[in-house]
């Protein structure tokens, strides 16, 4: 650890001689930073802007930390939660690291990717600052993998619309694959954090077609299966997807109405429509697998179900803008399980961020904040 906390002072002098000599006086020149924290509930980050006294790097430095870590607003919280605190800093030539202390292991997945993007998106704005790099008591962050996660700058985190990181929705879905049968869809629940710009419509197609968690369930369609779009029109869900949908996964047993039905139950159990219509390639004339004419609106069928084999909540699933599971969101916990584990002492999951997640306004489709346009033509 002492070899990893050095004093700033001989990075500071570096830095001043890479950035030329108009960097040091960002207060005399009335310079403004943004300083990054969360909304009330913790959902998303907040900026405010604050001008530093100081014209000297190591000033400014401290001066946004303290703004970073006790807001004088009220409007918005600290993104660094009780508790959690900064244990050095070290300048490097153009990146920063920061090390947080252990108590940024028991952050949940919400908090921590919020603290990360609030504390890269605060830093990068210093002078000679082009990246930062986040560790926790003298570890670095890393993937599930174990390879570090690399240095961050303000384009990691998506912010297309000016209105800051993505929020993000919590939800418990009751999802459906096939009985060993064939016949019958058994639910399946998965707990998943999903961004904002996600209609839960697509959350659901698309975890359903990445198959089931439990070994004694059966996929309905090939996980390549590729979603084409997810609308909701007049209070239909209309599911487009490839032309691999129509194919009969090799080898199964799952018969083509086992496989409607496990898309059409689980978006009428979560979603506020009255059912499901089909297309493929476009085109809802189409005879499904040869058996089911899809020109028509599905609607849920209870006697589809059966009903023993309600499996208990899995691990939580953590999606990214476009729906894929989101290595960034997932490496802190799997980081903590690690460190706590070399530690010696038992590792608790992260609890999800309750606050906001699963209220009525979130429930069915997402905003599309912080998002391209073009990612969220499904919401129109």
């Amino acid at each position: 650890m002492a070899g990893k906390r050095r004093y700033l002072t001989v990075f500071l002098l570096l830095a001043l001689l890479l950035a030329g000599c108009g960097r040091s006086d960002s207060s005399k020149d009335g310079k403004a930073y943004t300083v990054y924290y969360t909304n009330l509930v913790g959902t998303r980050l907040e900026g405010k802007s604050f001008v530093p006294t100081s014209d000297r790097f190591d000033g400014i430095l401290t001066e946004l930390l303290e703004q970073f870590a006790n807001p004088g607003y009220a409007d918005v919280v600290s993104a660094m939660p009780l508790g959690v605190s900064i244990n050095s800093y070290t300048m490097g030539v153009d990146d920063l690291q920061v090390d947080f202390n252990t108590a940024y292991l028991g952050l949940s997945n919400v908090q921590e990717i919020l603290l990360r993007a609030g504390v890269v998106k605060t830093l990068v704005q210093l002078p000679g600052v082009t990246r930062v790099r986040v560790s926790v008591d003298g570890q670095p962050l890393t993937d599930s993998d174990g390879r570090e996660v690399s240095a961050m700058n303000e384009d990691t985190f998506i912010d297309s619309r000016g209105e800051g990181i993505n929020s993000y929705h919590y939800v418990t879905l009751g999802l459906y694959f096939s009985n060993a049968a064939g016949n019958k869809v058994v639910k399946e629940m998965r707990n998943v954090f999903y961004s904002s710009n996600l209609i839960m419509e697509k959350v659901i197609v698309e975890q359903i077609i990445s198959g089931p968690a439990n070994e004694k369930l059966l996929a309905v369609t090939d996980p390549s299966v590729l979603v084409k779009s997810v609308k909701i029109s007049k209070n239909i869900c209309v599911v487009d997807l490839d032309a691999k949908f129509n194919d009969t996964p090799g080898n199964s047993t799952v018969k083509p109405e086992t496989a409607l039905y496990a898309f059409v139950n689980a978006i009428c159990d979560a979603c506020d429509v009255e059912g499901v219509q089909f297309k493929i390639g476009g085109e809802s004339d189409v005879r499904f697998r040869g058996e089911v004419n899809l020109d028509r609106v599905f609607q849920r069928d209870a006697d589809m179900i059966e009903a023993s084999g309600v499996t208990e909540p899995l691990a939580e699933i953590f999606l990214d803008e476009k729906g894929a599971e989101d290595q960034a969101v997932m490496a802190a916990n799997e980081s903590a399980e690690r460190i706590t584990e070399a530690q010696g002492k038992p590792s608790e999951p992260n609890p999800p961020s309750a606050e906001g997640e699963n209220s009525p306004d979130n429930a069915g489709q997402g905003k599309g904040v912080g998002v391209d346009p073009a990612l969220v033509e499904d919401n129109q």
